[in-house]
């Protein structure tokens, strides 16, 4: 199974706790991100990981933005060039096309391999997309565009699927409109036990992604107690899907669509190189064809055997 984990808004930063949260509070898998080196005695799997610099910008100038380059993680399209331009928030109409298209998750399916997305959506989300149907995101329209239904609350309480926050901390504070208060979805989660159980629970699926975007929201917010939360959350929950993981029979990927938590002196994007991580089965196959964000779907393929012919040309004449 290959574990495709996207964190929104990470990049690499300098070695500098008055301005990089990772170099002050990242104590595992992030410490990288702060220009540290992984400790001698951390768990073997730790010690294993391949760290890749990775290029959001992809030929245009400007601050790498979301709905471009998430595009771009998802389908194996350079959406920037498309563009030209990077483009904040929610797909345009091109970048809709784009998705409807290539999207990683439908290419997978029409293939006969079981691609997911794994994050669960309260009731009221579906709400909110009706009466704003232009407010969906790159991650949401992959699975739209592979037909499959998104996750609910029914998956999470199965352990079929992810919350957005991990520990479940949102859901409780803003979820009770639409869910029973007694509900156990309500639970807090522990961080490492919730990594190491999804694991299991995927191993029929060839591909399973994953979407966190508080990262971002924190960047923006210039928020250090925020950012301490999220970097102690995430590195719980990847070392439990390392754990969880067979490296020879398992991927994991975990990358970011632009440069922002790693320098909170700014509430805007960077344009530092983001980091690609790997670990598992692919890992040598991988490492040396991922350059920029658009390579990573390509390399998936490429570790399935699929051969996938794409152009952004096809988009150009009608990008808006």
């Amino acid at each position: 199974m290959i574990f495709y984990v996207f964190i929104d808004g990470i990049g690499f930063g300098e070695d500098d706790p008055t301005k990089n949260p990772f170099s002050k509070y990242a104590k595992g898998i992030f410490l990288p991100l702060g220009q540290k080196e992984i400790p001698k005695d951390s768990p073997t799997r730790l010690k294993d990981l391949i760290y890749l610099k990775t290029d959001a910008s992809m030929g245009i100038k400007g601050l790498p933005q979301s709905a471009t380059g998430q595009t771009s993680l998802w389908t194996g399209i350079n959406a920037c060039q498309v563009l030209n331009r990077h483009m904040s928030g929610f797909p345009t109409f091109t970048l809709k096309r784009i998705i409807a298209k290539y999207s990683i998750i439908r290419i997978l399916e029409e293939n006969g391999f079981k691609a997911d997305l794994l994050n669960c959506y309260t009731p009221g989300f579906a709400d909110h997309v009706k009466k704003n149907p232009r407010h969906v995101s790159a991650s949401t329209l992959i699975q739209m565009a592979a037909d499959k239904p998104l996750k609910g609350m029914d998956d999470l309480r199965e352990g079929k699927g992810l919350y957005m926050d991990i520990s479940r901390d949102f859901l409780r504070k803003f979820g009770r409109e639409y869910i029973d208060k007694d509900d156990p979805v309500l639970e807090i989660q522990d961080p490492y036990e919730t990594g190491n159980a999804i694991i299991p629970a995927m191993k029929d699926h060839t591909l399973c992604i994953y979407e966190y975007f508080i990262t971002d929201k924190v960047g923006h917010k210039m928020n250090w107690k925020g950012a301490e939360k999220c970097i102690s959350d995430l590195e719980g929950f990847l070392l439990g899907v390392l754990d969880a993981m067979d490296p020879e029979k398992d991927q994991l990927i975990i990358t970011s669509d632009h440069g922002n938590l790693e320098d909170l002196t700014v509430d805007v994007h960077t344009t530092n190189p983001v980091p690609t991580i790997l670990y598992g089965k692919y890992t040598d196959q991988m490492k040396d064809k991922i350059h920029a964000l658009k390579d990573i779907p390509h390399a998936i393929y490429d570790c399935l055997g699929l051969k996938i012919e794409m152009s952004e040309q096809e988009f150009v004449q009608t990008s808006n």
